[in-house]
């Protein structure tokens, strides 16, 4: 039984003899029937599929390139737009300030106007009242006099 074993072991799995060109014709002629109903527009598919990739790519490419333009674009237009808006502040706050300094101004001059009539006012009633004290002294006097002694002076 080894022997049987051996023997069917050592025989080879293919055996080349004259149905290799049948087998070979086969194969052509299947290959010849299979390239143009197959082979061939399989092979156009993936050509397309990759031409449509490689342009798929190329545009996606191109499209990021364009919006990181437009990104760039709008980046510098918004800083302009901050430094005009930064100007624009600017110059109200300074408008805001000379404006607030004119009416500090007017109201300490309107003050200081007002100050000094209220001096005035005051000095004149003081030398008026000085000039009234100063006739009555003599009067304001004997009075006092009068009333401390409780006879006529």
């Amino acid at each position: 039984m080894h022997a049987t074993l051996f023997a069917a072991a050592a025989a080879p799995v293919v055996d080349i003899d004259g149905t290799i060109f049948i087998q070979a014709g086969i194969f052509l002629l299947l290959m010849a029937i299979l390239y143009p109903l197959l082979f061939k527009p399989w092979l156009a598919t993936q050509a397309r599929r990759e031409q449509a990739i490689t342009g798929t790519t190329a545009a996606a490419t191109d499209l990021r390139a364009r919006a990181d333009e437009e990104g760039r674009r709008y980046d510098t237009r918004l800083a302009e737009a901050r430094a005009r808006a930064a100007g624009i502040r600017s110059d109200a706050v300074k408008g805001s300030e000379a404006e607030r300094q004119r009416q500090l101004a007017e109201a300490r001059a309107a003050a200081g106007s007002e100050s000094e009539a209220q001096r005035e006012r005051l000095a004149s009633e003081a030398e008026a009242a000085r000039t009234t004290l100063a006739t009555r002294v003599e009067e304001l006097a004997q009075d006092i006099a009068t009333k401390l002694l409780g006879r006529t002076v």
